[in-house]
């Protein structure tokens, strides 16, 4: 009876194990799987052998996003069967970074994220010197710095701190240059200017404008006070012009290339494909908007949504009918400014005017307006802007190309320009061109600003 129980239990022992052994089974190269970001997934790389397994047949559920830190599976299903696999998105990169040299005080003590700076990496980062300083010798030392990720990944570079006895250099300023106002602008003195100092990173800085009256014309001074927490201290004086109300804000002169993007005569169909446009780009552009195509008003709120400026072109953009006298070109502007109220909420202060303000049309309606309109516009509280530059859109310019060399003659040695464009149902060609009218300008260095109460004006010289 025995022999047979213990026969029996062979029988069952072996044909658990002939089960098992018929089963299918996947074994891995490893129990996990780690990668560093982007490197590709290969989830067919990773299995070593399978057991009573068509490979063809087998189906992968790839959960691994590898532009992703983190921990993720590939599941690998066989039939009835899934056999999970771990895969690990690790950081393998050292951080890259850059250091900065510093002046401190005798035995002062340094953080040493204060001498690194840009630091890239795909994780987070500690910084810490290599071994402890102690800066208590007026000399320049030399220290390895330390940038280390999460994933202890490491990499070390030197820079320099230079120890002084006592500290006796006064604090810099930098944003005072010469400023050109109108009577009346609204400024802000502190726009722009930072103060730095050597030891000190919050110097103190307060201003004097008691000699500046921004309601009558002519030269100031506005007196820029800077002082250090030991004391060192400076009086920096900026120059302050006002000018008539009336005159033309010239662009300041300061190196940098700037760039004010305008589109007249829209909204229309074409309105929405050079939004398309600047958003790919992230530009801000200001569109000089008419009453002429009320189907396309949502344009308006569109670009008004996106941050671009919105400034008034006339209601009808009717010449015969807006420089007939003061009163008609007044009550059609009005008519725009309200339209342009009710699609975005706010009450525009931008005009440009049809043909500009040195047109010469006006002069068959009515002789003398465009010099009555450029300051009765001003009193009413608008601002008006003329151009720099054209693509010849307004021109009879028919071709792309031949936009598109217009625009660079006229942009070519400029400095600070305003670019005159349209955006009518007509002009399908700038948006063509557009794109590499963009490329031309930003290959070249220029910046773009929209239209603001104290950008330039670009007034043309009014001849009628």
């Amino acid at each position: 009876m025995r022999k047979i129980f213990f026969s029996f239990l062979i029988i069952i022992v072996f044909l658990i194990i002939y089960y098992f052994s018929q089963q299918p089974w996947i074994h891995f190269i490893q129990d996990e799987i780690h990668l560093s970001l982007y490197e590709e997934v290969k989830p067919y790389d990773y299995i070593e052998e399978v057991s009573h397994v068509n490979i063809k047949e087998i189906k992968i559920n790839n959960k691994v996003n590898n532009k992703k830190l983190g921990k993720y599976q590939i599941e690998y299903h066989y039939k009835n069967r899934k056999f999970t696999l771990n895969v690990f998105i690790d950081d393998k990169l050292p951080p890259q970074f850059e250091t900065r040299n510093i002046k401190i005080l005798k035995n002062t003590t340094v953080d040493p994220v204060s001498l690194v700076k840009d630091i890239r990496d795909d994780s987070k980062t500690v910084v810490y010197f290599k071994e402890n300083y102690i800066f208590n010798e007026t000399k320049t030392y030399r220290v390895i710095v330390v940038v280390e990720d999460e994933y202890a990944n490491k990499s070390e570079k030197s820079a320099y701190v230079l120890v002084e006895e006592k500290d006796t250099e006064v604090p810099t300023i930098q944003g005072i240059e010469k400023m050109t106002i109108l009577v009346g602008d609204q400024i802000n003195l502190k726009e722009g200017v930072i103060v730095r100092d050597d030891h000190d990173k919050n110097p103190i800085l307060k201003i004097d404008d008691s000699k500046l009256n921004v309601t009558k014309e002519g030269e100031y001074e506005v007196y820029y006070h800077v002082e250090d927490h030991n004391g060192n201290k400076e009086v920096y004086v900026r120059q302050i012009e006002v000018l008539s109300q009336y005159a033309n804000r010239e662009a300041v002169k300061d190196g940098i290339k700037t760039c004010y993007l305008t589109f007249d005569d829209g909204p229309s169909e074409n309105t929405k494909k050079i939004l398309d446009i600047l958003d790919r780009y992230h530009i801000k552009a200001t569109f000089f908007v008419t009453g002429t195509s009320p189907e396309h008003f949502k344009y308006i709120k569109e670009a008004h949504q996106k941050g671009h400026v919105i400034g008034l072109h006339t209601f009808s953009h009717d010449y015969e009918k807006i420089y007939s006298s003061l009163s008609a070109y007044i009550q059609d502007l009005n008519q725009i400014k309200e339209v342009v109220y009710q699609q975005t909420g706010t009450d525009t202060k931008y005009i440009r005017f049809p043909g500009g303000s040195s047109n010469l049309v006006s002069k068959k309606y009515n002789i003398g307006i465009m010099k009555r309109l450029t300051h009765k516009v001003i009193d009413l509280g608008y601002q008006y802007y003329d151009w720099t530059s054209i693509n010849g859109d307004g021109e009879n310019i028919k071709t792309v190309q031949g936009l598109k060399k217009k625009a660079i003659e006229e942009i070519e040695g400029k400095e600070d320009i305003m670019f005159l464009m349209h955006d009518s149902k007509s002009c399908d060609n700038t948006v063509k061109v557009l794109p590499s009218i963009l490329d031309y300008l930003i290959k070249n260095g220029y910046q773009f600003e929209t239209i603001h109460q104290n950008s330039p004006t670009f007034h043309h010289t009014v001849q009628n």
